[in-house]
């Protein structure tokens, strides 16, 4: 289902500051105290969320995830990798678990993430990214419920920029889905993005599934149009390649809404959706 307008949970982080020194004293203390749900000592899940110098970004995506309605014992795990702003204050000022990667590059980051985490099912998030609270428990379930499954991956949203209404993204969704819909038959490995996807995690180790050759930096490439398989592309891949399911989970739960940076670096709204629409729909 796509979103004509933003959904009310949504709008309610959105109202909530931005910077965490903004953030009132009471506001603080008790955002540390819902986090504590995430210090499971033997998570069956763990989320796992890069960082580059997001002091303005993390902090709305911790509160969507603090709100989870999850059974599941979970972990949460960010991986600082070389920021120089106050991410690291702000992760350790609420009680997150974090941990420095001076590898540069989201693959590296990753792969910390990978080997640092404890649960047996990974989610992998993004901090520009807000999760709906039975997003866990959603994306879990999808591999759970069937052993063949070794990947999930989610749908999403974007949160609508000054310079473009959500009413325009929800149009670009709509088109975008028939593009998802196509991939997801041949090549569902180019839907799973690492802003809502998951695996599990020893078979993630195994087959070594987030070394890539050439590693993104943080803010992507502009003008790509999945060429190749990302670090997140390329473990969906080869967790597929080792006899794997990849699922797809729809629903309301499984549908994040995620910054438009990545519409931005593709040249704006018109841009990304004609690179997309003749690459999959019109090619030769």
């Amino acid at each position: 289902m796509i979103h004509i307008s933003i959904p009310k949970w949504v709008k309610t982080i959105l109202q909530k500051p931005l910077s965490f020194k903004q953030m009132e004293g009471a506001d603080v203390v008790e955002l540390k105290k819902k986090l504590t749900r995430f210090s499971a000592n033997n998570p069956i899940v763990s989320v796992v969320i890069p960082a580059w110098n997001e002091e303005e970004g993390i902090l709305h995506t911790l509160i969507s995830l603090s709100e989870t309605n999850t059974t599941y014992a979970v972990e949460l795990l960010v991986i600082d990798n070389n920021s120089t702003d106050g991410t690291a204050y702000l992760l350790n000022s609420l009680g997150v678990k974090n941990v420095l990667e001076t590898k540069q590059g989201v693959g590296h980051a990753r792969t910390r993430g990978l080997h640092e985490a404890k649960g047996k099912y990974i989610l992998t998030g993004d901090s520009d990214t807000l999760y709906p609270a039975g997003w866990i428990t959603a994306m879990v379930e999808g591999m759970i419920k069937d052993e063949q499954v070794y990947c999930v991956h989610g749908s999403y949203s974007f949160l609508p920029s000054d310079s473009t209404p959500r009413w325009q993204y929800a149009f670009y969704e709509f088109l975008s889905g028939f593009i998802i819909q196509k991939k997801e038959k041949t090549q569902p490995f180019l839907n799973t993005l690492g802003f809502n996807s998951g695996f599990i995690r020893q078979k993630g180790i195994d087959i070594n599934g987030y070394d890539i050759e050439t590693q993104r930096t943080f803010r992507g490439a502009a003008g790509v149009v999945e060429q190749n398989a990302t670090e997140d592309g390329m473990m969906a891949l080869r967790l597929q390649q080792a006899g794997g399911k990849i699922k797809a989970i729809y629903g309301f739960d499984a549908r994040v809404w995620t910054s438009d940076r990545r519409i931005q670096l593709d040249g704006g709204l018109k841009s990304a959706l004609t690179m997309r629409i003749k690459k999959y729909l019109f090619k030769s």
